[in-house]
């Protein structure tokens, strides 16, 4: 963004562009988006638009950005309500229930997420968002469960966080007989790269 809002009103208009730029990914490629039809969606004049984005490509990065920080939002708030049990397993399959759901419910977040889009453009390459939730992902859990393995706390979760999105994307592109079958193995490769962390060797 060239500049953060400061006031109300600006921070309504960079919301209504972001909303406004998910609700058109979901209708259409990336390529078919232009500031044009951004601002029409959003109901804002160009002029708005160009004082917080330099372009379309700096809305979907902000968008990215957006779901990171509302899925982690969601996460801490599990983890902050105190109601998880002891097993760590547990406390990952509602980590992916929250995720999964937001593909569901949250506009743009099934096209956006992290750090490229589904139609093969890449964001900004100095920022490894994956890498951002993976910390945020392996500081929440260790908060709660204690490390009794031998691996590699942060590399075992930007395994996670990497392997995880690359399933849950093909299980969105397969036939909706197979993808059950896709999700449950997501779920069985998540479990055992942190067994690696979270139980004893």
């Amino acid at each position: 963004m060239r500049r953060q809002p400061v006031q109300q009103r600006g921070a309504a208009t960079v919301t209504a562009i972001l909303d406004a730029c998910a609700s058109l990914l979901n209708e259409h490629d990336y390529d078919d988006i232009t500031t044009a039809r951004i601002v029409e969606r959003a109901g804002v004049p160009i002029g708005s638009f160009y004082q917080y984005f330099p372009d379309k490509r700096s809305v979907v990065h902000a968008l990215a950005l957006r779901g990171m920080q509302d899925y982690l939002g969601k996460v801490e708030n599990v983890f902050s309500a105190g109601n998880l049990s002891d097993d760590w397993r547990e406390a990952v399959g509602q980590v992916i229930g929250i995720y999964l759901g937001m593909l569901v419910e949250a506009p743009g977040f099934g096209r956006v997420r992290f750090s490229d889009l589904h139609d093969g453009h890449s964001l900004d390459s100095s920022i490894d968002q994956y890498e951002l939730m993976a910390e945020r992902l392996a500081e929440l859990f260790l908060t709660r469960y204690p490390v009794r393995g031998d691996a590699p706390v942060a590399l075992a979760f930007r395994m996670v966080a990497q392997t995880a999105d690359a399933l849950f994307k093909l299980a969105e592109r397969v036939a909706p007989d197979e993808r059950p079958q896709v999700l449950r193995t997501a779920n069985g490769v998540i479990l055992r790269m942190l067994s690696g962390v979270f139980d004893p060797t």
